[in-house]
């Protein structure tokens, strides 16, 4: 019966342990801390985004109080209070998950930030529709930023080489 229980907690052991190793591929060296301009007076922290993947949240600009919280299922509430799209930045105040994938589930899920995502010209701008998704402006995607912004839409940045790819905006 001794060897049993054994056998069983090895195997959760080397379950666990493989697991913990979703998701980390190749480290990247580290990057040396980034002087905040000094039009960002925010009593947040800022963290510029920059790592390829994916980056997602919820519009919900009254519930700024329930980051850092759980929900009923056990899970971290992923909240953005205050999102905008000016020049070539993207910036949402609040949580926001990272994944490598898009298919994948979080990685981590950052506390309250102002994330900063550069855009350029080849950034894509998309609006998920019941006929399906939909490409639009940088101009419709800043105007539905400000005029959904406790809609709890569904937010999604992915980056590739340092800008932003494609924004994403749905409904849920």
């Amino acid at each position: 019966m001794q060897k049993k229980g054994i056998t069983f907690l090895l195997a959760v052991l080397c379950l666990t342990m493989l697991l913990s190793a979703c998701g980390k591929g190749k480290t990247a060296e580290p990057t040396p801390p980034v002087e905040m301009p000094e039009e960002y007076d925010t009593s947040e922290p800022v963290e510029y985004e920059t790592a390829d993947g994916f980056m997602s949240s919820f519009l919900l600009s009254s519930d700024r109080d329930l980051i850092d919280t759980i929900n009923d299922y056990g899970v971290f509430y992923r909240i953005v209070y205050e999102a905008s799209l000016e020049g070539d930045e993207l910036r949402a105040c609040g949580s926001m998950d990272y994944r490598n994938f898009k298919g994948q589930d979080p990685i981590s899920i950052s506390s309250d930030l102002t994330h900063i995502f550069k855009v350029d010209d080849n950034t894509e701008y998309r609006k998920g529709t019941e006929a399906g998704d939909q490409i639009i402006t940088k101009e419709e995607f800043a105007e539905l930023l400000e005029s959904r912004k406790d809609s709890g839409m569904f937010f999604e940045v992915e980056i590739s080489g340092g800008t932003v790819k494609t924004a994403y905006l749905a409904a849920q």
